[in-house]
């Protein structure tokens, strides 16, 4: 049930209850008090559709009901509103004492008592229906009020991971400075001093004696190095090596896959979305297309990189963005950029995210 239909159904019945007073007026007692009686209730209902008037405003509708039961019998059909009001407000136990006024009343017959009765269930059902609507609302605002902080903190837990990516980069940084300071700044000093001490001295055996210090510390210096180098070498694909080792596990599609700009300039975070971006499109792509080929462009550019992937077959009708593109996207927006999909001409997913200052 929508949101709004629990009143329409209300304020149609409390119409239509006018309306059938109106009929019973019109067959039966055509007297002014009949419709004055009839002309107070409609305004009264339509305050009551116009505003949300307070339960006590309850008694105004008795009271114009009681003041008229000497002139007409319609207004003993007329409780029926305050019957429905009462009932609607969770007031049963009043709505039910309405009924004595059938022991007065000189038209009372089964026909009013059922009325009154259908007046009440109808009043308990519209009670029960707006309770519903309000505790639904409330649990779709719970829900909406959960994604949002669920992705708060997802946005939170990747600003964390970029900022411990810039720490553990800087920390390298300065690793690599104080290895390579300490195992070769040492010798290449010394091999710099010995040969400047070279050219001043006479002695020949004490010269070809320093000369093999700078060849020994040289050699050194060269092993140190090519072992430094060694053990910074990633034992794992990282960059443009790792898409291309992606789309080699995709054998069963035809991956062309072109790259231009400077790759260096792309952060390992930023390394690490465009991997997962790669990844989960041609997944997609071959779980839910019937595509032979897949074009995929990185663009590398002073203030951007920009990784579009576009397949040439049709997505199945009911295909969805999925949870894992939607993570994708929000990844993306915690970097300042957007990933956008497309299932127009096959399936296209846009990434683009702006390029860190200073590398």
């Amino acid at each position: 049930m929508k949101q709004k239909e629990p009143m329409l159904f209300i304020n149609g019945w409390r119409f239509l209850t006018i309306g059938f007073l109106i009929h019973l007026w019109i067959i039966g007692e055509s007297t002014n008090g009949s419709f004055i009686l009839i002309l107070l209730l409609l305004i009264v209902t339509s305050l009551r559709w116009r505003f949300a008037l307070p339960i006590w405003f309850v008694l105004v509708d008795v009271f114009i009901c009681f003041l008229f039961t000497p002139h007409t019998n319609i207004s003993y059909y007329a409780l029926a509103l305050p019957i429905f009001e009462l009932a609607l407000k969770g007031k049963w136990l009043l709505s039910l004492l309405i009924f004595i006024s059938l022991f007065f009343a000189q038209a009372a017959s089964s026909l009013l008592f059922w009325f009154y009765l259908q007046t009440f269930f109808f009043g308990v059902f519209s009670f029960i229906s707006l309770k519903n609507q309000v505790v639904y609302r409330q649990e779709a605002d719970e829900q909406r009020k959960a994604r949002y902080e669920l992705e708060r903190m997802k946005i939170d837990l990747l600003e964390a991971n970029q900022s411990a990516s810039h720490q553990a980069k800087l920390m390298e940084r300065n690793r690599i400075a104080s290895e390579l300071h300490d195992h070769l700044g040492h010798d290449l000093t010394g091999a710099s001093l010995a040969l400047q001490a070279y050219e001043y001295i006479q002695d020949s055996r004490e010269a070809e004696k320093l000369l093999q210090e700078v060849k020994n510390r040289l050699k050194r210096s060269t092993k140190n190095l090519r072992d430094t180098v060694h053990n910074m070498t990633p034992t794992t694909w990282m960059g443009i090596e790792s898409l291309e080792n992606i789309a080699h596990y995709f054998q069963q599609l035809d991956i062309n896959l072109q790259k231009s700009g400077d790759m260096q300039a792309v952060s390992a975070h930023q390394w690490g979305l465009l991997e997962a971006c790669l990844k989960e499109a041609l997944t997609n792509v071959a779980r839910h297309s019937n595509a032979t080929i897949v074009e995929v462009d990185l663009q590398v550019t002073e203030s951007i990189v920009r990784l579009l992937i576009q397949d040439n077959g049709s997505v199945e009708k009911n295909s969805h963005t999925g949870s894992g593109l939607r993570s994708l996207q929000i990844r993306s927006r915690s970097m300042g950029g957007s990933l956008s999909i497309n299932r127009k001409n096959g399936f296209l997913l846009v990434c683009v995210i702006p390029l860190e200052k200073g590398g």
